[in-house]
């Protein structure tokens, strides 16, 4: 792809400044968005995760992944490849054309993320926490920089094809939240600021996007749909949550089920999507729980 987001400054700015990558893979029930703490290195992304998380097994099999990175109203948008990198085994060290130095990727995701490391070290309950995660490299293949709903530059090939219906979108199923803790109910305030999880013709995408129940579930951005192929029925996910430097702090949300999604007006910049949510998953910490909706 073009190299032209690396020189630019807006870019450059929301990879350098935020602290979370929410990162969408193509799980069996369709995308699977969580966040992790990162690092970025010319064209790649790194994140580090349990071995035995649903990233790292998705990734095993399907290596194309979404990520978003917010700032304020900026979002950098990213479609591009993984690969588990294992220190215990070297796997995913040597790569086709290049070998990768750990050591130096490795320190310089511990240096920009100390306080989210330190934070885990501290409450992690035994010695073994470097060998139960895996690093995770993303080769950017696309980006794109939206503004707000707004995409205001791109690179790579993206589709750039319009497969939205217009109109309001069905009536979702809203989903019965009485089975979480008050803390992570809390999460889906109206109007709360949620990441997507969509599939496209571009793999799988994390978007932007509002929770509003009243209006018909949640609404992101058309323009960025439409970049990337989205059609507008899908298997969606739905992630809200909140990091702090503890890791007994952290707590999230992830609904997952079937999406409807409409483009608002002809040419409007904002899609609505209707949500029939068939799954729930939370965590606080290193607990996580799992029910399927309407079933507390």
């Amino acid at each position: 792809m073009s190299d032209g987001w690396r020189s630019d400054r807006r870019v450059a700015e929301v990879l350098d400044e935020a602290e979370v990558l929410s990162v969408a893979v193509a799980a069996r029930r369709g995308p699977h968005v969580t966040p992790a703490v990162f690092d970025h290195d010319g064209g790649r992304l790194w994140f580090v995760t349990p071995r035995r998380s649903v990233k790292a097994r998705v990734i095993d099999r399907h290596r194309r992944v979404g990520g978003l990175v917010q700032l304020g109203q900026r979002a950098v948008l990213i479609g591009g490849r993984a690969r588990i990198v294992d220190p215990l085994t070297a796997r995913g060290v040597f790569s086709p054309g290049r070998l990768l130095d750990l050591p130096l990727a490795a320190a310089g995701y511990v240096s920009r993320n100390h306080r989210h490391a330190t934070g885990t070290i501290r409450d992690h309950e035994t010695p073994t926490l470097a060998l139960s995660r895996v690093l995770v490299s993303i080769d950017i293949r696309r980006l794109a920089l939206l503004d707000g709903w707004d995409v205001v530059d791109s690179w790579g090939r993206w589709p750039s094809t319009d497969l939205l219906l217009r109109g309001e979108p069905p009536t979702g199923t809203a989903p019965d939240l009485t089975a979480l803790p008050p803390g992570v109910r809390s999460l889906l305030a109206d109007d709360a600021p949620v990441v997507l999880g969509w599939q496209s013709l571009a793999g799988p995408l994390a978007l932007p996007a509002r929770w509003r129940p009243a209006s018909g579930g949640v609404e992101t951005s058309g323009a960025a749909m439409v970049l990337a192929g989205g059609a507008s029925g899908s298997p969606a996910s739905m992630c809200a949550e909140r990091s702090r430097y503890r890791l007994k702090s952290k707590q999230g949300l992830l609904l997952t089920g079937d999406g409807h999604a409409r483009l608002l007006g002809s040419n409007g910049p904002t899609a609505r999507i209707a949500l029939d949510v068939r799954r729930l998953t939370w965590w606080k910490g290193e607990e996580r729980q799992s029910v399927d909706a309407g079933c507390p």
